[in-house]
């Protein structure tokens, strides 16, 4: 009877040194597990926030592109619409400026000051420096 006992314990021994490595080889498993699913939750984390930025840049670029079609739209009108001839234009601001220029030569002659050729004759400070030097009383 203690030969059939030795062998019960033995084998109940043995049983608990099979269930001891299955554990230890299943808690190796279950790390090794955990950590590939950290890795995909990361890389799914990833593409999740690449997703995200493709979406933002593809609303700034349907953005941008709406601008530009608004803008060749308005330029398409701008083409379209019958404009003066451009000799009219480049003759009807010759005319203007000789005419300013006119009144400004005559203020010279009159003595007007620099500042007041600036601010009466609508010319830059440079313009009315020029025709001062050219018209001025010397």
């Amino acid at each position: 009877m203690s030969e059939l006992v030795l062998l019960a314990l033995a084998g109940v021994v043995l049983a608990l040194f099979v269930l001891a490595v299955a554990l230890i080889l299943l808690w190796r498993q279950q790390k090794r597990l955990k950590q590939e699913y950290q890795f995909l939750r990361s890389q799914l984390q990833r593409s999740n926030d690449d997703v995200a930025g493709l979406c933002a840049a593809a609303i700034a670029v349907d953005k941008r592109l709406s601008e530009s079609e608004s803008h060749l739209n308005h330029m398409l009108d701008t083409v379209n619409t019958p404009q003066p001839q451009h000799n009219e234009l480049v003759i009807a601001e010759e005319e203007e400026l000789q005419g300013g220029y006119s009144i400004a030569i005559e203020k010279i002659h009159r003595g007007a000051s620099l500042d007041e050729l600036v601010k009466s004759c609508g010319l830059t400070r440079d313009e009315a420096v020029l025709l001062m030097r050219l018209h001025g009383q010397h």
